[in-house]
């Protein structure tokens, strides 16, 4: 039997603005829930009700990470954040079917989660309203509070832009159509823009049409909010117009010859190419240059002995072009890479600083 392949745990971090944001929230909504219930009842139900809340958003990006991981690729970090949280993984080239299903397993689990605790909030429901304090009252008020903000969550995540979840199925949606995965990027990255403009102007014109002040404080918040977003959708455009100039990346552009060294090759049959500081390679993947002055070398001096070595270079498997090509060098970093030909010799060689100047260049 073959070894099973190597299953790491992801990094889990809860970051200090996921529990900041959870404690305000308590603080917000207490004086709400103390219409109903006692002070302290109040108090606790509010505390119920942000823990919920970070329990909610943690099975959104847990619901990612699994999803994902069926799908072969190797999850690296589960984080939660001041606004909500991000799961970041890695691995295969993803179908747009597949990246959908990822993308939407989150909101699909606040969905699930809002009708769990909305079935748990109409058991209690008769509890909440005859009774005048009580532990079951002070759950039923969190579970009723935490269901609709599930629904929240949810509907919030599936609106079409970056980088909410919902715009990450609009890309998936736009690849499968046929557009460019980079243009389909750029395209939701600005419907992203709209959106985080969207959650400061439109709570501001309901208010104003209804006559009303804007609460300060939720004012706030949607203000820090629409930065949030707009500086994600802002991030995924700026990637995504880099992945169009790695669209223009190709081997050719990128690479110089590379002969493969032998020891029966001699300076006199190889001064030209040497002269013109032609690179080497030898059976353990080194790629060697010139050091010596080639014209003082005797003729019949092995090529090896003017040669010294540069670096290590890793071989890239087939030859890809364009963001193929970027891809396949960022998922093995290495200072230099090595490319065959049909025949399975070493052609050429791409050195890491010559991709980077090329797709500066371009940027």
């Amino acid at each position: 039997m073959g070894a099973e392949p190597e299953r790491t745990m992801p990094k889990v971090s809860v970051g200090a603005g996921s529990i900041l944001f959870a404690v305000l929230l308590a603080v917000m909504i207490q004086p709400q829930f103390a219409q109903y219930l006692p002070e302290a009842f109040a108090i606790g139900a509010a505390a119920i009700a942000a823990v919920l809340f970070l329990l909610s958003v943690a099975l959104h990006e847990l619901a990612h990470a699994c999803v994902a991981r069926a799908f072969g690729a190797r999850v690296r970090e589960i984080a939660l954040t001041l606004f909500g949280g991000h799961t970041t993984y890695e691995g295969p080239r993803l179908s747009p079917t597949r990246s959908m299903l990822i993308s939407l397993s989150g909101p699909a689990t606040n969905a699930i989660l809002a009708l769990i605790l909305s079935a748990v909030a109409r058991a209690l429901t008769p509890v909440l309203l005859n009774a005048d304090s009580g532990a079951l009252a002070m759950c039923a008020l969190a579970c009723h509070f935490a269901s609709t903000l599930n629904w929240a969550l949810a509907i919030f995540n599936v609106l079409p832009g970056l980088p909410m979840d919902g715009g990450r199925a609009l890309e998936a949606i736009l690849r499968a159509r046929g557009t460019n995965a980079a243009r389909a990027t750029i395209i939701t990255g600005w419907v992203g823009r709209v959106i985080a403009v969207g959650v400061v102007v439109v709570p501001l014109a309901l208010s104003a049409a209804r006559g009303d002040l804007p609460s300060p404080l939720w004012t706030v918040w949607s203000i820090l909010i629409a930065l949030s977003l707009f500086q994600g959708a802002s991030q995924a455009i700026a990637h995504a117009r880099f992945l169009e100039s790695a669209d223009m990346l190709h081997i050719a552009h990128v690479s110089q010859e590379v002969r493969t060294l032998s020891n029966a090759a001699t300076v006199e049959r190889e001064r030209s190419y040497l002269e013109r500081g032609g690179l080497y390679v030898d059976p353990d993947g080194v790629v060697l240059a010139p050091a010596a002055a080639i014209a003082e070398a005797p003729a019949d001096y092995p090529v090896h002995a003017v040669l010294s070595p540069v670096v290590r270079a890793t071989v890239l498997d087939g030859r890809p072009e364009g963001s193929d090509l970027l891809a396949a060098l960022q998922a093995d970093e290495a200072p230099a890479y090595l490319v065959r030909n049909d025949a399975g010799q070493f052609v050429s060689v791409i050195f890491a600083q010559d991709v980077a100047r090329a797709l500066n260049a371009r940027g």
